[in-house]
C-alpha cells in the first residue's frame, strides 16, 4: 500500500491544486462491496494549523466499472445538491486511472450501519429505526424526478415497465443458458398492473446496510451504483424482498406499512413488483453461483457472500413461486427445497 499511497498522493496534489501541501497521513482498508474496494484516507493540507479531512477512496471492479463509477458520482452529486443526505463527492476518475480501475473520492461519514443497530436494539428502538428508514425512503421517492432526468416522458404510464421488459430481453441474450421466458410472458400478460403514475429517483439496493447512522442520530445513504429514475415501486419491492429474505419475519410488513404511512397514500400492486424483484434476485444469484459473479460486474467476494445466505435465497424462491405460481427449472434446481 505504501507505493499506492505515494502514487495516490501525487495524483491528489495535482487534482486538488487549491489544497496546498496536501499529504495523505493515513490509509486504512474498509469493508469491500460486491462491486468495489474501499479505503479510508486521512488527508492534511494548507498552512499551519493544517486542515485535516477524512475521505473514502472507492475503486470499482468488474464489467461496466467505468459506467458504475460515473453513475454513482453523478447521482450522489445531484442528490447532495437536492438536499438528500448522501456523502459529498469530490473527484471522479474513469479515464486515465493510475490504478487501471476507475474510482471516486468522497467524504467519509462516521457512523454505524443501521443493520448493526437493528440487530442489537430493543423492540421500541427497532421500531424507531425502521420508521427513520421509511422516512428516508419516502423522502428519496418524493424528490422531483425532473431534476435528475428530464429526458423521460411524463405522459406514458407504461414507459418504465416496457423499458424493464426490453432491458430484460436484451440482457438475457447474453445468458442463453438461463431460460426465464415464462416469467417474461407472465409480466407481459399483467402489464396493466405496472402503470406508473409518477417516477422518482431510486437507489435499487435500499437496505439497512446502506444506511449510516451518525452519533447525533441523523443518517446518510451510501452505495448508489444502482441509481436510476423509474417507478419507485421497483425500489420498494426490492427492499421488501430483501427484508423478507434476510431480516426478521416482521420487517417486511413494518417497512411496507411505514412507507405507506409516510407517503400518505397506499401503494398499489406491490406484489407484482415483488415478483420482478424476486426474479432479478434469483437471476443474479443463478448467474453468479453457476457462471461467476464477474459476468455481472461483481467481484469474487460476492459469490462467497451469496453462498453463505442460501436459506435467504430459498425464501426468495418461495416468495417468487407464491407471487407468480411459476416453476422456472434453473431456479428450482438451485433454490428449491431439495437444492
Amino acid at each position: 500500500m505504501s507505493d499506492q499511497k505515494q502514487i495516490l498522493e501525487r495524483y491528489l496534489k495535482a487534482k486538488f491544486s487549491d489544497k496546498t501541501a496536501l499529504s495523505i497521513t493515513r490509509v486504512n482498508k474498509l469493508a469491500d462491496g460486491w462491486e468495489s474496494d474501499n479505503h479510508f484516507l486521512t488527508v492534511e493540507y494548507g498552512d499551519m494549523p493544517r486542515t485535516r479531512e477524512d475521505w473514502v477512496w472507492r475503486i470499482y471492479s468488474g464489467a461496466g466499472s467505468q459506467e458504475k463509477a460515473a453513475r454513482e458520482f453523478q447521482s450522489m452529486k445531484k442528490l447532495h445538491d437536492a438536499g438528500y443526505p448522501v456523502p459529498s463527492v469530490f473527484l471522479l476518475e474513469t479515464g486515465h486511472s493510475l490504478f487501471d480501475r476507475p474510482f471516486i473520492i468522497m467524504e467519509f461519514i462516521p457512523g454505524e450501519m443501521m443493520w448493526n443497530l437493528l440487530d442489537n436494539a430493543s423492540v421500541d428502538e427497532q421500531e424507531r429505526l425502521i420508521d427513520q428508514f421509511c422516512r428516508l425512503f419516502v423522502r428519496l421517492h418524493s424528490l422531483d424526478w425532473k431534476q435528475f432526468d428530464d429526458s423521460l416522458p411524463d405522459d406514458d404510464p407504461f414507459f418504465f415497465i416496457d423499458r424493464w421488459l426490453a432491458e430484460a430481453r436484451g440482457g438475457l441474450q447474453n445468458f442463453p443458458e438461463v431460460d426465464v421466458s415464462p416469467f417474461l410472458e407472465w409480466v407481459e400478460a399483467r402489464r396493466d398492473l405496472f402503470a406508473c403514475a409518477r417516477p422518482s429517483p431510486v437507489h435499487q439496493d435500499f437496505h439497512p446496510l446502506n444506511i449510516l447512522v451518525k452519533a447525533d442520530g441523523s443518517a446518510a445513504v451510501i452505495d448508489w451504483t444502482g441509481y436510476n429514475v423509474t417507478d419507485p415501486r421497483f425500489d420498494l419491492a426490492w427492499t421488501l424482498v430483501l427484508a423478507h429474505a434476510h431480516g426478521s419475519p416482521a420487517w417486511r410488513g413494518q417497512i411496507f406499512n411505514g412507507y405507506q404511512r409516510h407517503a400518505e397514500k397506499p401503494v398499489e400492486h406491490i406484489e407484482a413488483f415483488e415478483a420482478l424483484a424476486c426474479a432479478r434476485r434469483l437471476f443474479d444469484l443463478t448467474i453468479s453461483l453457476t457462471y461467476g459473479a464477474e459476468r455481472l460486474g461483481m467481484n469474487d467476494k460476492a459469490v462467497e457472500s451469496m453462498r453463505s445466505y442460501m436459506d435467504g435465497h430459498k425464501r426468495v424462491h418461495r416468495l417468487f413461486v407464491e407471487r407468480t405460481r411459476l416453476q422456472i427449472d434453473i431456479f428450482d434446481k438451485l433454490f428449491g427445497e431439495s437444492g
